[in-house]
C-alpha cells in the first residue's frame, strides 16, 4: 500500500466522521428540544414548576448526547490507531516481501527463481496496490530472458521453466486490479508456451514468437499482434475481437470456432489455416493469404477480403452475405458456397497456363554404317623402287630438292679419316642408273637387286656397311692413318 492511498483513506474516513457527529448532534438537538413533554408528565404543575421540570430533563438528555458522542469519537480514534497501526504493520510487510521476491528471481538458481516468481503472484493477489507493479516485473522478467529474435541464434522450441512460470502468472492475474496499463511483451520468444485460457486483453506481442503456442480459449481481444508468428499455433475457441493481425504469420494455426469478429488481418499468412467455424464477421482480410485454408461453416459476413488469395480454400457453407471479392483471387480448386458466382462479386479467377502438347518423335533414320578404309600411304618420291607396291597411279616426279646449306659454325671433316666415306650421303642424280629404272641416256633398265620383303626384317637390319679400312681390315695400308707404322 503507497502512501498516497493511505492518507486518502484516512482523509475520507475522518470526513465521513466529522459528518457523522454533526448529523448527531443535529437530530440529538431535536430531541432536546422536542423530546422532554414526551418523556416527562407536567399535568398539575405550576408553569414554573414545569418549566423547571422540562429543564432537568432536557439537561439529562444533553449530558446523555455527548457522554453518546463522546464515546463514539473516543472508540473512534481508538479503532483508527489501530488500523493505521496494523496498516502500517502489513505494508512493511508486504515492502520486505516484495523486495525479496525481486532479489529472488534476479537469482543464478532455477529454484530460487521460481521462488520469487510465485511470491510475486501472491503478493499481486493480496495486495491490489501492488498488482500493477508486479505484473510490469514479471512482464519485464521475460522480455529479458526470451527475447526474439534469440541473442546467439540460440532459440527454444519451448520457454524455459521460469519464463513459463511468468506467462503463466500474466495469463491468470486478477483482471479486476488492473491499472488500465497494457502487458507489454513485444518481440518476446514463446513458442511452444502453454497459454490456456490466458487474459492477454490489449497485450503488446507484436512481433512476438508463439509458433505452435496453445492458446485454448485465450482471451486475445484488441491485442496487438502485428507482425507476430503463429504458426501451427492452437487457437481452438480462441477470442481474437479486434486484434490486430496485420502481416501475421497464421499458418496453418488452428483456429475452430475462434472469434475473430472485426479482427484486422491484412496481408496475413493464413495458409492451410484451419477456420472452420470461426467468426470472421466484418473482419479485414485485405491482400490475406489464405491459400488452401479451411473455412467451412466459417462467418464471413461483411468481411473484406479484397486483394486475397483464396485458392484452395474450402468455403463449403459459409456466409458470404456483404462480403467484398473485389480481385479476389481464386482457382478450380476453390470450394464456393452453394449458388454463389464470385466472378460476379468481383472475384478474379488464376488461369494456369496449359502444358503444350509433346511434340511428335522425329523419324527414326538409320545410322550410317562406316566400313574401315584402308589408309594408303602417301605418295612417295619417284624412284624408289619399295613404292611400287602402294603405287596405284604414277605419282608426278617431284622437283630436286636444293641441298641443305651447312651451318657456318660446323667443323669441317678431318681429311683422311676413314669413317667420312660411309658417313657421306648417297645421292642420286638423274644421270646415274637408279635399280629398277631406265637410264636417262642410254634408256636401258638397270637390274633391279633384291629388296628385303617388309614383313621379314633383313638379318643385316641396322648394321650399317662400312669398308673394310673403317674397321682395320686394310687399314695399314691407308695413307694417313694416324699412329700406324
Amino acid at each position: 500500500m503507497n502512501r498516497p492511498s493511505r492518507w486518502r483513506r484516512r482523509l475520507g474516513a475522518s470526513a465521513l466522521f466529522v459528518l457523522a457527529v454533526v448529523a448527531l448532534a443535529a437530530i440529538s438537538a431535536l430531541v432536546i428540544r422536542f423530546a422532554p413533554p414526551w418523556l416527562v408528565s407536567t399535568s398539575g404543575l405550576t408553569g414554573a414548576a414545569r418549566l423547571q421540570e422540562l429543564s432537568r430533563v432536557r439537561i439529562a438528555l444533553l449530558v446523555l448526547v455527548v457522554g453518546a458522542l463522546a464515546a463514539a469519537v473516543s472508540l473512534y480514534l481508538f479503532r483508527s490507531a489501530v488500523r493505521e497501526r496494523r496498516d502500517e504493520n502489513r505494508e512493511r510487510e508486504l515492502t520486505e516481501r516484495f523486495m525479496r521476491a525481486v532479489d529472488q528471481i534476479g537469482h543464478p538458481a532455477l529454484d530460487v527463481r521460481l521462488g520469487g516468481i510465485y511470491s510475486l503472484e501472491r503478493l499481486a493477489r493480496e495486495s491490489p496496490e501492488n498488482h500493477g507493479p508486479v505484473i510490469e516485473i514479471l512482464a519485464a522478467f521475460v522480455r529479458e530472458h526470451a527475447p526474439w529474435p534469440a541473442r546467439n541464434g540460440n532459440g527454444r522450441r519451448r520457454p524455459a521453466t521460469d519464463v513459463q512460470a511468468a506467462v503463466t502468472i500474466i495469463g491468470r492475474r486478477v483482471v479486476e486490479y488492473d491499472t488500465g496499463a497494457p502487458i507489454s511483451l513485444p518481440f518476446t520468444s514463446l513458442s511452444g508456451a502453454m497459454l490456456t485460457g490466458a487474459h492477454l486483453e490489449r497485450a503488446l506481442l507484436s512481433g512476438a514468437n508463439l509458433e505452435g503456442a496453445d492458446l485454448f480459449k485465450a482471451h486475445l481481444n484488441a491485442a496487438d499482434l502485428e507482425g507476430a508468428n503463429l504458426r501451427n499455433a492452437g487457437l481452438l475457441l480462441a477470442s481474437l475481437n479486434d486484434t490486430v493481425l496485420w502481416g501475421a504469420n497464421v499458418e496453418g494455426a488452428r483456429l475452430y470456432g475462434a472469434s475473430l469478429e472485426g479482427a484486422a488481418l491484412k496481408g496475413a499468412n493464413l495458409k492451410g489455416a484451419g477456420l472452420t467455424g470461426a467468426n470472421l464477421k466484418d473482419a479485414g482480410l485485405h491482400s490475406a493469404d489464405l491459400t488452401g485454408a479451411d473455412l467451412t461453416g466459417a462467418n464471413l459476413e461483411g468481411a473484406g477480403l479484397e486483394g486475397a488469395n483464396l485458392e484452395g480454400a474450402n468455403m463449403q457453407g459459409s456466409n458470404l452475405r456483404g462480403a467484398v471479392l473485389l480481385n479476389a483471387l481464386y482457382d478450380e480448386a476453390t470450394i464456393w458456397p452453394g449458388g454463389l458466382d464470385a466472378a460476379a462479386l468481383g472475384a478474379v479467377r488464376r488461369a494456369w497456363p496449359q502444358e503444350p502438347a509433346p511434340a511428335e518423335p522425329a523419324p527414326a533414320w538409320p545410322e550410317p554404317s562406316y566400313s574401315p578404309v584402308e589408309e594408303t600411304a602417301p605418295p612417295s618420291t619417284a624412284g624408289w623402287p619399295h613404292d611400287d607396291q602402294n603405287a596405284s597411279a604414277p605419282s608426278p616426279e617431284p622437283a630436286p630438292e636444293a641441298p641443305a646449306p651447312s651451318p657456318e659454325w660446323a667443323p669441317a671433316p678431318i681429311p683422311g679419316w676413314p669413317h667420312e666415306t660411309q658417313a657421306a650421303p648417297q645421292t642420286y642424280s638423274r644421270s646415274s642408273p637408279v635399280p629398277g629404272e631406265p637410264s636417262a641416256t642410254s634408256g636401258e633398265t638397270s637390274p633391279e637387286e633384291p629388296l628385303p620383303a617388309h614383313d621379314e626384317p633383313s638379318p643385316d637390319a641396322g648394321v650399317p656397311d662400312q669398308p673394310d679400312s673403317a674397321w682395320g681390315g686394310d687399314g695399314e695400308d691407308q695413307p694417313g692413318w694416324p699412329g700406324v707404322q
